[in-house]
């Protein structure tokens, strides 16, 4: 996205009128992240990996209560 802002700052790309292809943009790069965690899981930063780790693997196990609502 800063990319994108700085070309058009800069003139280098007009201003889009719509922004209906970030969507699909956005699509690609969180399916391509994903994909990199399932299978390389070593290439992503240390906290991506962790966050995934807790939202795709650790969110459907829970001992208690409080690792339910707490953690």
């Amino acid at each position: 996205m800063g990319l994108g802002n700085l070309t058009v700052k800069k003139g280098i790309v007009a201003v889009p009128q719509e922004f209906r292809q970030f969507k699909y943009f956005a699509a690609v790069v969180w399916a391509l992240g994903l994909w990199l965690f399932h299978y390389h899981r070593e290439t992503l930063q240390p906290s991506l990996q962790a966050s995934l780790t807790y939202l795709l693997l650790d969110s459907n196990k829970w001992t208690d209560l409080r690792t339910l609502l707490w953690h």
